[in-house]
């Protein structure tokens, strides 16, 4: 996929599902009997960027006539919760199951479970622990890659013996965590010194109070790599309250961040083809449900995004509305 499609898909996306709720179930109430159900299980769909995720796989599966059932927690550290709602929709016998493990280690044993049942598992955005390897595929973002590309930007703009926060995720959070070591090592290299690395649980609110704490011991630091946009915007505000002007980068490019890089605030973004993972999820459960094999991991791209090209993400969603 070029560079132009990846975007127009993950713009597409972002505005097709502006109005789902935090917790959903989408399933046609006509469905066939003999319609293929694919129960598709994310970390939430309370924030921008798993509702772009949902609105790939709700695309393909109109375009597929498939019965789609969606679901997702409150919130990305609700894990019980989703552990649930897998076994919940489990119960409704799906053709195959589509999930993004929000804890993967404590997902193991109801995933086996699911596999006893002869549903085939395709994991999307974040893969789970070598214990488990009875899945079809793993449909996501190279996210130590993802997380060198920021922090190799983010070391153009500093000088050896500064100081990086990094803001990571939840722990046990791998794509949170693969990122910020990705960035640790790029930044490193490059002579810079990790001031601190807390865990922001992908949160605004909690990255905001994490960025004030290490503010008060390292005054210093002088930019800070998120794991996610959602925490990049949480330290801005707490830098901005301390006066202080560093560049700030987060990952995924949403809409809000993409303002706030248009307006000098952040300087970055790195994009995930969120869109794109929910699309090819469906569209490779289909060839599992049909016998086929597919290849075990399928990478969805990423892309750094600047005040160069915000503007152009932004500029096509207005396109479609």
């Amino acid at each position: 996929m070029n560079r132009r499609t990846f975007v127009a898909a993950l713009m597409a996306g972002a505005f097709a599902v502006a109005a789902l709720p935090a917790i959903t179930a989408v399933s046609s109430p006509a469905a066939a009997a003999d319609k293929v159900k694919i129960a598709v299980v994310l970390k939430t769909l309370s924030s921008q960027y798993w509702k772009i995720v949902a609105a790939g796989a709700q695309a393909a599966a109109e375009k597929n006539n498939v019965d789609l059932i969606l679901l997702g927690p409150p919130t990305e550290d609700a894990v019980e919760q989703q552990i649930n709602m897998v076994q919940d929709v489990l119960a409704q016998k799906p053709d195959a199951l589509i999930f993004s493990p929000s804890q993967p280690g404590t997902a193991i044993n109801i995933l086996t479970k699911v596999r006893a049942a002869g549903v085939p598992v395709l994991l999307v955005d974040t893969g789970m622990p070598e214990a488990f390897t009875d899945y079809s595929t793993f449909i996501g973002t190279d996210n130590v890659a993802a997380g060198k590309a920021g922090g190799a930007a983010l070391a153009k703009l500093l000088k050896a013996g500064d100081k990086v926060l990094l803001l990571d995720g939840a722990p046990g959070n791998p794509s949170m965590t693969d990122r910020c070591d990705g960035a640790k090592e790029v930044l490193e290299a490059a002579g810079m010194v990790i001031g601190a690395r807390q865990p922001a649980y992908s949160d605004r609110e909690k990255a905001y109070t994490v960025t004030q704490n290490v503010l008060q011991s390292t005054p210093d630091i002088a930019g800070v790599f998120a794991g996610n946009d959602e925490e990049a915007l949480g330290a801005l505000r707490a830098l901005k309250q301390a006066g202080k002007e560093v560049p700030v980068l987060g990952v995924d490019a949403n809409t809000d961040n993409l303002k706030a890089i248009l307006a000098g605030d952040l300087y970055g973004s790195i994009a995930q083809g969120n869109y794109d993972m929910g699309r090819l999820g469906v569209e490779k459960a289909l060839e599992v449900i049909a016998g086929k094999t597919i290849e075990k991991r399928i990478d969805s791209g990423a892309a750094l995004i600047t005040k160069d090209n915000a503007q152009e993400l932004l500029d096509f969603r207005a396109s479609i509305k």
